[in-house]
């Protein structure tokens, strides 16, 4: 017995041995759990500096810019351990950056809409142009200057030019970036600034171009320029004639509203490899065939729409900090000596000026303001991917030294550091309200026009719009002008767009146009059953949910509209709350946020729905004379039955001291009452917050459309208690009891805020 013993033992002391062997095995020179471990560190030390410079107003390069430096030979990587990570997982970091990298700029070629171009106004042109030019030329000709008068080595010398190079360009993606990371990508200087950098980085890439070429020409045999350039033509004709009919077949062949096919997503994803490999083989880089068979995608389809979720995450957030990782291992403070320091530093704060200056000048001469020239000077000066690319692809041809390289890296990311929280400080978009005379509708003269933006989601949300706008029914001397926005999520892209309707010119995909122009001929036809209304212009905007508003904000301005119409969306954790939540703060009008309490027994598409017995909720304060006013518009029509529901606390003499401005309105109501059979006024007296929920549940079943303020006095006797519960905080106290309600009744509801 003890002898089997024995050898069970040494049998597991044998596989224990075995299995530590191999362990051990695993971290080798260039070995897969080397990789993981440095990615791992990598992704860790990028969202780690994302997380804590996000306060700062720091974009998301700078972060990953910042983690690349930490693990360089500047700081982590002159310890051991990491030194020797770098070094025995340099070739397999090298394959997954490349990796990353295609499928990145495959995503950045669906995102780039080429039409920007030949839409670009006028003055915008210029200054794009000029933003160009003069700093290339100026650049140049400082560099010149500088190697003929300062002495210097042979490796600064032949740098120079190529610096003055990278000081002169501009990437769109690197732009779009910025903005997106700043919120303001639908801001009126987000989309001059994408205007200005299409325009500058089409001339950019147009000059690299010219350059990669003639070097192409100077160093190789002719005949293998003509191979290549005859291979160049063979994929473009590939992609114009191959791939991009299938990828309009794709699209005709997936139903509206639905993602893309798995094996469609598969099979682009295969032939953007293909291209890749092609481009390597003809001695391109494989990001140029990558992004060729991206641009070539119908901008704002499935397509983007499926591949983006598909990869975005994935490759933004795993495999792209390895290529920061990889670009800064040449990154080496202590080999950089001071007068090389001193003369690169000296062209990079020449061209930062000379950047700032090229576009100041032609922006005061469009008649700009300084601030927003201002800031669109800072944002051309930040800097992303696309021009850290173009660098490191500088140094792998030895157009650039490791030393020049290094300082170049260091002070642009000091450059973008400082120039995002300067434009945050300069722009806010909201400021241009504060000198606008605010409109609501008690501000409209007599029975004038009133005109309410219309804002919808999908078609779901208009119905009850429609039923809505019905109920107010205009007489001949209160006519309705009725703004239409279709708010749509901005996927697929890197622009936002404010498309009008009328002046449309398949600025945006055919899928996202049919479903707009549904919502839009459904407001057109209850224009021509419905006498006495206008329906003015329609709009589409297409951008991220976080700046939705400002789109929102600028068509309320520019049309003059007293009362803008916002959707609620029940779902707590919905993007469209955060639309809503913002219009609230930031609106110059009167808000109305409308929802459907309807059970299932009503389809949403029933838009023939009479609004006939309408309450009013009044508790006093200026949302509830807003919508007092409004409700009483809608009494107008004869066959609404309104009820105003006033709500006060018994024997509080205090309280009628407070509602002064309340009662005068109250006083304008009874004179009207006089007049009309369709108003009744009841006054409940409630003694506590829980008294005020149940009366309100017991109208609830007896009304169709109910009427209420958002804000109110919650320390109040009248609502003590109710904000304690409340789940919709944008709906206020009030809103939030009938949006929460389990009631039978089918009714919608109208929150105001003047």
């Amino acid at each position: 017995m003890a002898h089997i013993l024995m050898k069970i033992q040494k049998k597991n002391a044998m596989a224990f041995g075995t299995t530590c062997k191999l362990s051990m095995r695993m971290f080798e020179n260039g070995s897969f759990p080397r990789l993981l471990q440095q990615l791992g560190c990598c992704t860790l030390l990028t969202g780690t500096l994302n997380f804590v410079l996000r306060p700062m107003e720091q974009t998301k390069f700078v972060g990953a810019l910042f983690a690349g430096i930490i693990q360089s030979p500047s700081m982590l990587g002159r310890l051991e351990t990491f030194k020797t990570m770098v070094y025995e997982t340099q070739a397999l970091m090298g394959v997954t950056t490349l990796f990353g990298l295609v499928y990145f700029t495959f995503l950045v070629g669906i995102k780039i809409d080429l039409a920007m171009l030949l839409s670009t106004k006028r003055k915008t042109f210029f200054i794009g142009c000029f933003t160009f030019i003069f700093p290339l030329i100026v650049n140049a000709s400082v560099s010149l200057l500088m190697e003929r008068f300062i002495d210097m080595d042979r490796r600064m010398h032949h740098s120079l030019p190529n610096i003055a190079l990278v000081l002169s360009l501009t990437a769109f993606y690197d732009t779009s970036c910025v903005l997106d990371d700043l919120n303001l990508l639908n801001s009126e200087i987000g989309r001059i600034s994408l205007s200005i950098s299409f325009v500058n980085g089409f001339c950019s890439w147009a000059i690299l171009f010219i350059v990669f070429s003639l070097k192409q020409f100077n160093t190789l045999d002719p005949r293998i320029v003509m191979f290549s350039w005859m291979s160049k033509a063979l994929l473009f004709s590939f992609v114009l004639f191959f791939v991009r009919p299938l990828y309009l077949w794709m699209i005709r062949n997936t139903p509206e509203g639905d993602n893309l096919k798995e094996g469609y997503v598969i099979l682009i994803l295969l032939l953007v490899l293909v291209a890749a490999f092609y481009t390597e083989y003809i001695g391109e880089k494989a990001l140029f065939g990558a992004v060729l068979m991206g641009l070539v995608v119908p901008i704002g389809t499935p397509i983007g729409a499926s591949i983006e979720r598909k990869l975005e995450v994935f490759v933004t957030l795993v495999l792209l900090p390895a290529f920061f990782i990889v670009s800064c291992y040449p990154v080496d403070v202590f080999n950089i000596r001071m007068r090389n320091f001193a003369i690169i530093e000296l062209l990079v704060c020449i061209g930062f000026f000379v950047k700032l200056i090229a576009v100041l000048l032609p922006s005061f001469y469009c008649g700009m303001h300084f601030p927003d020239a201002l800031s669109i000077s800072l944002i051309m000066n930040c800097d992303g991917i696309f021009t850290l690319l173009l660098m490191t692809r500088l140094l792998e041809m030895k157009w650039l030294d490791k030393e020049s390289y290094t300082v170049m890296i260091l002070t642009k990311a000091w450059i973008s550091m400082v120039a995002t929280p300067l434009v945050k400080r300069l722009y806010d978009p909201s400021r241009r309200y504060a000198g606008y005379k605010r409109q609501s509708i008690q501000d409209l003269v007599g029975l004038g026009e009133l005109r309410i933006l219309a804002c919808v989601y999908d078609e779901d949300t208009v119905p009850g719009i429609l039923n809505f706008l019905e109920a107010i029914n205009p007489v001949q001397d209160c006519t309705l002008c009725i703004y239409v926005l279709h708010l749509v999520e901005l996927v697929g892209r890197a622009a936002s767009v404010l498309v009008t309707h009328k002046q449309r010119k398949n600025r945006y995909s055919s899928r996202a146009r049919n479903t707009s122009e549904k919502i839009i001929n459904a407001f057109h036809h209850f224009e021509q059953h419905n006498p006495g209304f206008l329906i003015g212009q329609a709009f589409t905007t297409i951008s991220q949910f976080s700046g939705m508003y400002n789109d929102v904000c600028h068509l309320i301005m520019d049309k003059r509209a007293a009362l803008v119409i916002v959707p609620f969306h029940e779902s707590v954790e919905h993007p469209f709350r955060l639309v809503t939540q913002s219009v609230l703060q930031k609106a110059p009008s009167s808000v109305g946020i409308l929802f459907d309490h309807i059970n299932g027994s009503r389809s949403i598409f029933d838009v023939g729905i009479k609004y006939e017995n309408v309450a009013l909720i009044f508790i006093g304060g200026p949302d509830d004379r807003e919508a007092l006013t409004l409700s009483m518009r809608m009494a107008m029509n004869s066959n609404v039955n309104l009820t105003v529901f006033r709500l006060t606390l018994s024997s509080s003499d205090e309280y009628v001291k407070k509602t002064k401005k309340d009662d005068d309105v109250i006083q304008d109501l009874w004179d009207k009452i006089m007049d009309v059979d369709n108003i009744m006024y009841k006054q409940e007296e409630v003694t506590d917050g829980a008294d005020t929920a149940c009366k309100l549940k017991a109208i609830e079943t007896s009304y169709d459309f109910i009427m209420v303020g958002r804000r109110h006095d919650n320390s109040s006797r009248i609502l003590l208690g109710l904000d304690e519960w409340c789940v919709y905080k944008e709906l206020g106290v009030i809103g939030d009891l009938f949006a929460t309600s389990n009631s039978p009744g089918k009714f919608s509801v109208l929150v105001v805020q003047q």
